[in-house]
């Protein structure tokens, strides 16, 4: 609660409550379930305040993460999620007190934390941790081509969508030849496809698709990779 933006799941008002049914309006379709990332500072925590202002925060990040997504629009929907726009609204319980929304696919999956929680690294193999750390970054090197660089590259903010080779693996089906990784029977090294969420603090930068040529990103990943995998896997900062 000691940030600015609070994230909750919403249903958009109107929708239908069929699955997977979906509300058109005048400009926008929206999907029944979405993230609302609420920017509200009055319930910044006060012992924060000493060192940040709340509203003054509010109004750097909040246009600083609906400039990421304008910038991120060839990927929404694949590699960020789908952004949906950035409202006002008055909250009637609070005198009419506004804040602002800017509203969001809710991607399924995991983040990678969830997945690698820092107290069982040990238990997981070198082939996942490389795995894991390498798709994370090719995806870091796809937004910064679009001129957005991540300065919040956590692992807590990217997200693994559901796999299809293990929601439809038969039992006891393994992904890597270490019978005591944790990942052994959950996580296909050969099917990881990410989402990387939360763009309140980037820096923006010049749009240069080469990060996302493979060649180039390559040696961009192999670079930072076994500092990803001690920052991320081994050493727990999250």
């Amino acid at each position: 609660m000691r940030r600015v933006p609070h994230v909750w799941t919403a249903r958009f008002q109107g929708s239908s409550s069929h699955a997977g049914a979906t509300t058109t309006t005048t400009h926008t379709t929206y999907p029944p379930s979405l993230v609302a990332k609420i920017y509200d500072p009055v319930f910044f925590d006060d012992g924060e305040t000493e060192y940040d202002e709340p509203f003054y925060l509010r109004d750097l990040t909040l246009p600083c993460e609906v400039e990421a997504y304008r910038r991120l629009g060839p990927l929404q929907g694949t590699k960020v999620p789908r952004f949906y726009g950035y409202f006002a609204a008055a909250v009637p319980a609070q005198q009419g007190r506004t804040v602002y929304i800017i509203l969001l696919e809710e991607v399924s999956g995991r983040d990678v934390r969830a997945i690698v929680p820092p107290d069982v690294t040990e238990k997981v193999c070198a082939k996942h941790k490389g795995a894991i750390v390498d798709a994370a970054l090719s995806l870091f090197f796809d937004i910064l081509a679009c001129g957005v660089k991540q300065l919040d590259m956590y692992s807590r903010n990217v997200i693994l969508r559901p796999q299809q080779h293990v929601s439809l693996s038969v039992s006891g089906t393994r992904f890597c030849e270490t019978k005591e990784c944790l990942l052994v029977h959950e996580v296909d090294c050969n099917d990881l496809h990410m989402v990387m969420v939360d763009f309140e603090v980037v820096d923006f930068k010049e749009t240069d698709t080469s990060f996302s040529e493979q060649a180039v990103q390559r040696t961009h990943v192999e670079a930072a990779k076994s500092n990803y995998v001690k920052r991320w896997l081994e050493n727990g900062i999250v």
